[in-house]
């Protein structure tokens, strides 16, 4: 059963009712996976790798097929696979959090062809005089045109299709990397700060009316150049300032702030969606030493959000994998986990990084 409680209220906040049980700390693992024989490589993960670790957070970025519109489905995966796989959650105490990749991340590879609904849709392209074969840098990912209201009319419809099947508390929105903004004729002359935070709250709203809570990455939220973040991981086409659009970026979002490369001179972003008033959940991918040092930095805001008593909190750790699941992969990723030799892949890298920040995450506390 979720767990529901209030939030604090101030000037800037609302009264909100939170599904996603905040009261325990998060320890997360995000995937790719896109087939139904995907899915049974993750049960075989969550029963031997991540539930006896104490993992109780996945998030499944899953290709589904979707009932709702099938002409626009991505991968294999049905909602009686996305029920089975809410089945092993559930008996490890586990919270299944789907993703579907909303604004940016709408094409696949080569980087130039979009996603299904953008390919038959192009109306929604916010950069359409791509070549379908193009590669960074000409492109990174498309992304959709965000004053074009249109495509709720398909998204939604999906977003509640995988959430009825995940039977989910929370739903992760993307949001990530967002390269392509304010470009077409209608969004052109927009300020880009303003067209994502009112994405944001259209994509919020609608979670909010299904009572499920946001999750969505941090990245397009930072300004890269004061932080001194690349610009995958920071802002640097004008969308940062939606963090001080408040009405609309509400502070009930779960942010994920991942960092993948090591800085030297911390990560301020933890600090500043803390001071902010966020759940923030420190992200790491396959480098078991840098995902050790921004753990570590973590750290540092989390003693000094307790000794200054700032709005926001240190929720958890979120460890990523970035390619879909198969059976050989997941072998590798629990060979690491255990310690045992699994080659130099990632599969091995990110079983690693778990192995490594095993220690440290079962320490935390709120």
């Amino acid at each position: 059963m979720a767990v529901r409680r209030i939030v604090h209220k101030s000037s800037a906040y609302k009264e909100v009712i939170l599904m996603f049980d905040r009261s325990i700390p998060v320890v997360g693992f995000h995937t790719l996976v896109g087939t139904h024989e995907g899915i049974d490589a993750l049960i075989r993960l969550i029963e031997e790798g991540l539930a006896p670790r104490g993992f109780n957070t996945l998030i499944a970025e899953m290709r589904f097929q979707f009932k709702c519109f099938p002409e626009y489905s991505s991968g294999t995966i049905t909602a009686e696979d996305a029920s089975r796989l809410a089945d092993v959650c559930e008996k490890h105490g586990i919270r299944l959090v789907p993703l579907l990749p909303c604004l940016g991340h709408q094409s696949d590879s080569p980087a130039g062809t979009p996603l299904p609904l953008l390919k038959q849709h192009p109306e929604f392209i916010e950069n359409p005089n791509v070549a379908p074969d193009a590669t960074w840098p000409e492109i990174y990912h498309h992304s959709w045109c965000a004053s074009n209201d249109d495509i709720y009319q398909y998204i939604f419809p999906m977003m509640d299709e995988i959430a009825e099947a995940t039977r989910c508390t929370a739903f992760h929105v993307g949001l990530d990397e967002v390269f392509d903004i304010a470009m077409c004729p209608r969004c052109k002359g927009k300020d880009p700060a303003a067209l994502l935070a009112r994405t944001i709250k259209i994509l919020h709203d609608h979670l909010a009316e299904k009572n499920l809570d946001m999750m969505m990455w941090g990245d397009r939220l930072l300004d890269s150049i004061s932080m001194g973040y690349q610009m995958w991981e920071g802002d640097r086409f004008g969308m940062y300032p939606a963090l001080h659009m408040k009405d609309q970026v509400t502070r009930d979002i779960i942010i994920c702030d991942w960092h993948y490369d090591l800085h030297s001179a911390g990560y301020p972003s933890v600090e500043t969606f803390i001071k902010e008033g966020f759940f923030v959940l420190p992200s790491v991918f396959h480098e078991a030493e840098n995902a050790e040092h921004f753990w570590k930095h973590a750290m540092e805001a989390h003693y000094l959000t307790k000794r200054y008593q700032w709005p926001g909190q240190l929720g958890g750790m979120l460890c990523t994998n970035w390619t879909h699941l198969t059976d050989e992969y997941v072998d590798n990723l629990l060979k690491a986990m255990n310690g045992e030799e699994a080659g130099d892949g990632l599969d091995a890298m990110v079983g690693s990084v778990v192995r490594a920040l095993e220690p440290s995450y079962k320490k935390f506390k709120l």
